[in-house]
């Protein structure tokens, strides 16, 4: 599999930017970005590297909406009204989604979302509404893959069975209630975990909010109710695995300088953050699949500058699916690839 450098972001000037994306010497072309919390590491990653690659000559406003649906309500409408000529839109509540379209399609203004998957409804029979971000299920999947590697068909008696059971006993960190992409990733990680032919025991889940701090907490909670029984965390994210191992260290559980294989038990994630990626160099993740924000980002921009200037979509360098969904493969990365990622 063909890994991506994926922290290699160069200074752009517009000789250096691929001929797809915008085209040089346009001017007073005016778009806005919608997150839906600038806190959140990966959002702001790739934030920080959308805006970074836009070329002179486009506008842009970035929005935070501190995570309320109702703030980021209020400055969709605002930047509509102020002229802005394309949405790329980080919902909050992705319920929201459809009254977003609307708003939008009925001033002729096209919506690119990210990372927080619209109902089907939202976007099917709309022409210039579109969705990208990762598969869900696939990096659910890619968790459980990682996994398999290390524990093998042999789990049972091996070290990693601390109770010698030959179940392996594990603990969910997830995202958010209801959120599509906690669901899947949760669902696919245990679904494909038991494929692989693991007996598997959920102990427990927590809901940790995507965030490092609800993380700590979460993973406090779960350690003083089943402690020595865990034998593996699932973690949506990075940051609430992060999180996890902040409370693991302060309490004296994981320890600086071991192998991630040889702590009291694996933690495994979803997105390959910076912060996610030294933890791996630390030992005290063990993995982390790949959620290609550079790749998702180069597909809104291809996108943005393809419905600005009228462009053929039989051209179009991602594969859409269902007319609206471009979804971006990632990579498992565990030590071993640790190199192909960081720069």
């Amino acid at each position: 599999m063909n890994k991506i450098l994926k922290r290699l972001i160069l200074p752009v000037v517009c000789s250096l930017i691929p001929a797809v994306l915008f085209g040089c010497g346009q001017s007073g072309r005016q778009i806005s970005f919608f997150k839906y919390l600038g806190e959140d590491t990966f959002i702001a990653e790739m934030m920080d590297y959308m805006t970074t690659v836009v070329p002179e000559g486009i506008n842009f406003e970035v929005r935070d909406a501190g995570n309320s649906q109702s703030v980021q309500n209020q400055q969709i409408v605002e930047l509509i009204e102020a002229g802005s000529e394309l949405l790329v839109i980080n919902t909050v509540d992705r319920l929201a989604s459809s009254a977003i379209v609307a708003r939008s399609t009925a001033s002729g203004i096209p919506v690119i979302f990210f990372n927080r998957e619209p109902p089907e409804d939202a976007l099917i029979g709309n022409d210039n509404v579109f969705y990208v971000g990762a598969d869900p299920d696939s990096m659910g999947r890619m968790q459980a893959d990682m996994i398999a590697e290390l524990f093998t068909e042999n789990f049972a008696g091996s070290r990693f069975d601390r109770n010698n059971d030959g179940v392996v006993q594990l603990v969910i960190l997830k995202g958010e209630q209801g959120h599509q992409d906690a669901e899947r990733r949760t669902d696919h990680s245990i679904a494909r975990l038991m494929e692989l032919g693991f007996e598997v025991e959920v102990l427990a889940t927590e809901v940790a909010d995507w965030n490092r701090r609800d993380g700590f907490e979460a993973m406090r909670s779960l350690y003083e109710r089943y402690g020595d029984v865990i034998e593996l965390v699932f973690s949506n994210n990075d940051d609430m695995a992060l999180g996890a191992i902040d409370f693991l260290l302060e309490a004296g559980i994981f320890s600086e300088g071991r192998a991630a294989y040889n702590q009291p038990f694996i933690i495994v994630s979803v997105d390959g953050t910076a912060v996610g990626l030294e933890a791996i160099g630390r030992g005290l993740l063990y993995g982390t699949v790949n959620n290609d924000s550079i790749k998702q980002s180069n597909a809104i921009l291809t996108l943005i500058d393809f419905i600005l200037h009228n462009k053929d979509f039989d051209d179009f360098p991602f594969e859409i699916t269902r007319e609206h969904y471009i979804y971006i493969d990632g990579d498992i990365i565990t030590l071993t690839d640790l190199a192909d990622f960081t720069r």
